[in-house]
């Protein structure tokens, strides 16, 4: 009887864990199986809105999104090395070192300085090219060089840990850049930065940056001019696509015309026009999705590669679904959340934080080291 009894308990137990194990597997592991196309785009892009909040309210989007309108003072020392290109090749062999902001350097002790490097001194040696300065420095690089009441109590609490660079321009058209690196604020990380981008000889333009936050996500912008041209924005969580944007606009051989092909992905579901295509497809999966239409309610981007995409402001796409019902995809995505989309992904190219921090302290370190060389042989 005790035998009998138990079998039948192991039987139930196992049945149990059976019915429970298909109710796991058809809601747990497929979340999204029995929602609608219009359901699941409000729920993809409820989490784009919550990532672009969190972006918006970290250090690194102070860092990425630096606002350069006060950057240029008529008459200021050294205004014209601002230039994005200025003739100069510099590798991180020749800039490598710890530098630390130290504005009471004066001038009787920094003869062999060049302009603003006055304000740093190199204090360690290393393979890499570590910048350390305040905050209050860093986040207005236009006040770097100026002395200020109070900046001696300043703290050197913003660090540019940059372990790749490379900036060669000989004047003309080529040009070659590259920059990696980490950024902490009062001892936190803040992220890292990332650039890369090319001028060739025949004018072919390739570049692209990547900011990466501390909580796993990421934004990107990749652009591209010559045979093809091709714009490409993303946000990324991991290896999770929340949000991306492409456009590719190919010379057909042979002839003037040309062939396009939009993409815009939220999560996994994707808008697709090409030249071929009478209009947008709707993509949930990898699935076509027939009963829904894309149609372009407006077009107000100011710059060439804004008026061509949504997360630049330039146009906004209303989708109809199988059951009549639309939505507005700037409204879906909540007030003020494609706003700052726009300034994330306009800031990502040609950033103030390079050119005016970056890149004018390596320039002026460059120098001194060339300077110092000199009167040492």
């Amino acid at each position: 009887m005790n035998m009998k009894r138990n079998i039948v308990g192991v039987g139930m137990l196992l049945l149990f864990a059976a019915v429970l194990w298909s109710c796991s597997d058809s809601s747990d592991n497929n979340p999204e199986q029995d929602l609608s196309l219009e359901q699941s785009l409000v729920a993809k892009t409820n989490t784009l809105s919550g990532a672009v909040t969190d972006i918006s309210n970290s250090n690194g989007f102070d860092i990425i999104t630096m606002d350069d309108s006060s950057s240029t003072k008529s008459g200021e020392e050294g205004e014209e090395n601002d230039d994005p290109r200025f003739s100069l090749s510099i590798t991180l062999d020749d800039i490598k070192g710890l530098y630390d902001y130290t504005p009471s350097v004066n001038e009787e002790t920094s003869e062999t300085k060049f302009g603003h490097q006055k304000v740093f001194e190199k204090t360690k040696d290393t393979t890499l090219f570590i910048l350390r300065l305040p905050k209050e420095k860093a986040t207005n690089p236009w006040a770097l060089y100026s002395n200020e009441e109070g900046d001696a109590e300043l703290t050197n609490d913003f660090v540019i840990t940059t372990t790749e660079y490379n900036y060669a321009y000989a004047g003309g058209f080529k040009f070659d850049y590259l920059l990696n690196s980490e950024i902490a604020v009062e001892g936190e990380p803040a992220g890292a930065l990332y650039v890369d981008w090319s001028i060739s000889e025949n004018l072919h333009f390739d570049y692209m940056s990547k900011y990466s936050f501390t909580d796993n996500y990421s934004v990107g912008v990749e652009f591209q001019f010559g045979d093809m041209i091709s714009y490409q924005y993303h946000l990324d969580e991991g290896e999770d696509v929340l949000f991306k944007e492409k456009v590719e606009i190919v010379k057909v051989e042979g002839s003037d015309s040309k062939e396009l092909e939009y993409t815009l992905a939220i999560g996994n579901i994707e808008i697709v026009k090409n030249s071929q295509s009478e209009g947008y497809q709707v993509y949930r999966d990898g699935v076509l999705e027939e009963g829904a239409v894309v149609e372009v309610v407006t077009e107000t981007g100011e710059t060439d590669e804004a008026a061509v995409v949504f997360c630049r402001k330039g146009l906004d796409l209303k989708i109809t679904f199988a059951d009549e019902s639309t939505v507005v995809l700037s409204e879906l995505l909540g007030e003020g959340t494609l706003d700052k989309m726009n300034e994330i992904f306009s800031s990502m190219y040609d950033m103030n934080f390079v050119k005016h921090l970056v890149d004018k302290v390596a320039r002026e370190v460059y120098y001194t080291n060339q300077n110092s060389a000199t009167e040492t042989e």
